[in-house]
């Protein structure tokens, strides 16, 4: 059995007055937080201590009762503000220690505070329905927040973490649980994966998935009406709402075809190759500066618009735990030459040509991300591939003979 952490994200329902409720509590933990992160910095500049979580828990346990508002309210909710506190004092030393750009825990406005978290949920503050397609959250100090689900929940008692974020379409409420789950059986078959801009991915076996398209029409139009919008005023903050909702909506789809493209995957194959791309060093800006100004400038930003649209990042992840869960290989490969180098001879061949790969020594004639693709898996598993190399991949015509879509 293999110990998996997994989230369910599920849209919530409150009546009008439990969205003033849900308000008014963000108010008090966006107060909290701005009050705990200056008792850390006060105790640091002051007496050169480090103030942990557990101190500020016990200190917040003390001063509750004098504070009407937060007795009314679960102490596990304020304890919450006390562990995003301390996660981002984490996160900050990492950074230090790791020698990258720190960002010392900011104070957080109202607008920025849109998370209520609950530390340690207990199993009754979530109710399913006897049919499986509802649930309620009942926590204490807040409304009761309704929840519609196609997929049955898991057993309350496994409920680990419960997080409600508002957002511009309403509630979100995120349910994390811990679930025990068999391991697929074992699986010879292995695959390499070239992520690319034409193709989303090519896969060792031939198969390419089409790259992802988003129109951009309607978020254009709305960005154009936000600026049209006079700053401050109340036309420009439903404006920009109808444009974060329209930004959520493309995340989600995204987020769910990329779900349901990873999970075929994994069922597919025992093991997974794909190439360990830094994915900021390819998008970073050659605008330059105003003495030193870049080249291509133009040309750079579509393709750089164009890799983040595919999400190679997303991808990578789902497929890393998915593999964790299923207790298969997940190897990431140095992309170096990938691309350059024949799948049938390993002659390294300049690219001569845009989309297709041909060798001047064996004569392979191969979609350049499958020939990629062919590599990764190569340099993952052994020449050989793990014995998953198709003989076909030898001849100049395999390409088009098994090259398809998903």
């Amino acid at each position: 059995m293999v110990l998996r952490h997994t989230t369910r994200q599920l849209r919530g329902y409150v009546s009008k007055a439990g969205h003033r409720q849900l308000a008014d509590v963000l108010t008090q933990c966006a107060t909290l937080y701005n009050a705990s992160l200056q008792e850390r910095r006060d105790a640091y500049r002051m007496a050169g201590k480090s103030v942990t979580f557990i101190d500020q828990c016990k200190a917040f346990t003390g001063v509750r009762q004098d504070w009407p508002e937060w007795e009314a309210l679960d102490v596990q909710i304020g304890r919450g503000v006390m562990r995003r506190i301390d996660r981002a004092f984490n996160a900050f030393f990492r950074r230090v220690k790791a020698g990258e750009t720190p960002g010392y825990p900011r104070f957080k406005s109202r607008r920025r505070y849109r998370t209520i978290e609950v530390a340690e949920p207990r199993p009754g503050m979530v109710k399913t329905a006897p049919d499986g397609k509802k649930a309620w959250v009942t926590v204490k100090g807040l409304p009761r927040i309704e929840l519609r689900t196609k997929l049955p929940l898991p057993v309350a008692e496994h409920l680990r973490s419960l997080r409600i974020v508002i957002r511009p379409s309403g509630p979100s409420v995120d349910l994390g649980y811990a679930l025990e789950q068999e391991p697929l059986p074992p699986n010879p078959l292995a695959v390499g994966i070239d992520l690319g801009v034409n193709n989303r991915m090519a896969l060792s076996d031939g198969r390419l998935v089409e790259r992802r398209r988003l129109n951009r029409r309607r978020e254009v139009r709305l960005r154009q009406a936000v600026s049209r919008s006079k700053k401050g005023s109340n036309r420009r903050r439903k404006r920009v709402a109808m444009l974060s909702r329209e930004a959520r909506r493309n995340q989600v789809r995204n987020r769910n075809d990329c779900h349901q493209l990873t999970t075929g995957l994994v069922r597919q194959y025992g093991r997974i190759a794909v190439e360990k791309l830094v994915i900021r060093n390819m998008t970073r800006s050659v605008a330059g500066t105003i003495a030193e100004p870049g080249t291509n400038v133009a040309a750079k930003s579509g393709l750089n618009r164009e890799i983040l649209s595919q999400t190679w990042g997303l991808i990578r992840d789902q497929l890393r735990y998915k593999a964790e869960w299923a207790s298969q290989e997940f190897v990431e490969v140095n992309p170096r030459y990938t691309s350059r180098i024949c799948s049938a001879c390993g002659e390294v061949t300049p690219q001569s040509e845009y989309r297709t790969y041909r060798c001047g020594v064996c004569g392979l004639i191969i979609d350049r991300d499958s020939n990629a693709a062919v590599n990764i898996l190569k340099r993952a598993f052994g020449p050989d591939g793990g014995g998953n190399i198709p003989r076909s991949s030898q001849s100049a015509s395999w390409f088009a003979q098994n090259s398809m879509q998903f």
